[in-house]
């Protein structure tokens, strides 16, 4: 149970490139409820921010394409931290707002303002937290600098900053732990005013460490971050040479390029490498002594008891030196995070969701609903992955996804989803022979007993018929019928021909929904506001 001095004062790692970002507002590991979900939302028709003398005018909803570019930019930020970004038209269960409005100073861009609450009990034990943040873009002297917000742009990398304030960091030159001159730009943070190379699509090294000492890239309550399950943390090094140091628990260390010292401590501890274990030298040196030479360098390891690399995690041994023979991979990989959106775009219902989500680099993750199979895909190399299914039956969905590593070790199962499919483009046949007449948008026919016919206006050349583990899929290569998904349906009515399907070993998927419903209490405690400015740092590069 976290204390009073934990959520007012965020955990320091004792490292200046990561310190030096980290502000106190707010601590979103600190959250009692909600699990790996933060809430976003574009509408401003309620839950607005009141007493902030910096706006001078009333919030405006981003446009559709500022809408999109956050959306991009918090898929992003979900691949580094492992939160769940979730989008909802409920203004009062958002935590994270976004609009545009007049921002007070002719050189300001962009603001962030949070707050939290809490309630403690007599021995400062924090019993509740809520958080909540604001990001604004100036929408009068910067208009049209930030109605453009595709990657790579000065509205973007705005974005980028103020996103980095609403998860926690603060400005490098700001407080009492700072980033020396060298560094104390945006070649290695975006959270610097002093401006180096073009427009930055990405955050910067020491943000992503600052990031992943925060929320241990497995999001909120995971095993690593602050106020982890069990203490774990993710310490990362920079470009150049660090020695990182784990504590007693089980620690990911990443030392990135530069010839590092990781000694993982007590614990069950992980080394970090972005590559694959092919390209690297793995040697043992001595008891609990081994050395990684490969693409960031050549490190001295101690006290780490397995390597991540992006095709696997690999157990060491410790105790009696050994060979550098290929290592054996015994680890399953850490579960993945799971997302869910309503059609891709959180529609009100619709039975084409998207499944996506961060896991073990270059692992299979494979969806189910209950133990039903709903597809299957691929991490990327960065962990990020996206599924989206045919087509689901109308009904409630319990869906988990796992991922497996090219070794076949199987993760635990990610924290489930729970959602319902209520769609009118769902047809279910009866006992009888059916007529089920495929309408426009994709469908889900599901013919049930008897023989059943699905019906198609065009001509056969104009479909694709595919036989998939789930069915049969239909798509419309030319106009505009989506992708249907065929379950015991026996024949496919065309305009000029009929098609006789073999339905054998086809089973129904089970129901589903794309409906959510959530609870969030009122807050309650102490009130706490912070307001971060980002002027125009940048600007005199492209006046």
């Amino acid at each position: 149970m976290a204390t009073v001095t934990e959520v007012k004062s965020t955990t320091p790692s004792g490292l200046n490139h990561i310190d030096a970002l980290l502000g106190n507002l707010p601590n979103w590991n600190y959250l009692t409820s909600g699990g790996n979900n933060l809430y976003y939302t574009f509408s401003v028709a309620g839950g607005l921010e009141t007493g902030n003398s910096a706006i001078l005018s009333a919030p405006q909803v981003f446009s559709v394409a500022q809408q999109a570019a956050t959306r991009t930019a918090l898929n992003y930020l979900a691949q580094i931290t492992g939160i769940k970004f979730t989008e909802t038209n409920d203004t009062g269960l958002a935590q994270i707002h976004m609009a545009n409005a007049n921002i007070n100073g002719s050189n300001t861009t962009g603001l962030d303002s949070s707050r939290y609450s809490y309630s403690y009990d007599g021995n400062n034990n924090v019993t509740k937290f809520t958080a909540a943040t604001y990001v604004y873009l100036d929408n009068a002297e910067w208009a049209g600098m930030n109605a453009n917000l595709t990657p790579g742009t000065q509205g973007y990398e705005t974005l980028l900053h103020e996103l980095g304030h609403a998860l926690g960091l603060k400005h490098s030159f700001d407080g009492v732990i700072r980033l020396p001159a060298a560094t104390d730009n945006t070649a290695y943070t975006l959270m610097s005013y002093t401006h180096a190379g073009g427009a930055h699509a990405t955050f910067g090294e020491y943000d992503l460490a600052a990031l992943k000492w925060l929320y241990g890239g497995d999001g909120l309550g995971g095993a690593l971050g602050v106020n982890s399950v069990g203490g774990g943390r993710y310490i990362t090094g920079t470009s150049q040479a660090d020695t990182l140091t784990g504590g007693g628990a089980n620690d990911m260390l990443e030392g990135g390029a530069g010839n590092d010292i990781l000694d993982g401590g007590a614990g069950i501890d992980t080394a970090f490498y972005s590559g694959a274990r092919s390209t690297y030298k793995v040697t043992q040196t001595g008891a609990s002594l081994w050395q990684v030479s490969g693409l960031e360098g050549t490190d001295t390891l101690k006290n780490i008891e397995q390597l991540r690399f992006s095709d696997g995690t690999v157990a060491i041994g410790s105790s009696t030196p050994i060979a550098p023979t290929p290592l054996v991979d015994t680890v399953a990989p850490v579960r993945p995070t799971l997302v869910f959106t309503k059609d891709g775009l959180a529609t009100a219902s619709g039975n084409h969701p998207t499944f996506s989500g961060v896991a073990e680099a270059g692992a299979k993750v494979e969806i189910f609903n209950g133990s039903a199979s709903l597809g299957v895909g691929k991490a990327a190399a960065n962990g990020s992955w996206s599924i989206t299914p045919v087509a689901l039956a109308n009904g409630n969905y319990h869906v988990t996804a796992r991922a497996t590593d090219a070794a076949g070790n199987v993760s635990e199962a990610s924290l489930a989803k729970d959602f319902a499919v209520s769609s009118v483009r769902n047809l279910t046949g009866t006992a009888g022979a059916d007529r089920l007449v495929a309408t426009s948008g994709g469908n889900y026919i599901d013919g049930g007993a008897g023989t059943d016919t699905v019906v198609y206006s065009g001509a056969r050349a104009n479909y694709s018929v595919e036989k998939t583990a789930y069915g049969f899929k239909v798509t419309d290569l030319f106009g505009n019928g989506g992708s249907d998904l065929l379950v015991r349906d026996e024949r496919i009515q065309f305009k000029d021909v009929i098609m006789t399907l073999d339905n054998t070993g086809i089973t129904a998927q089970a129901s589903s929904v794309s409906k959510l419903s959530f609870d969030q209490a009122a807050d309650a405690g102490v009130k706490l506001v912070g307001v971060h400015h980002h002027g125009n740092w940048h600007m005199h590069d492209w006046e």
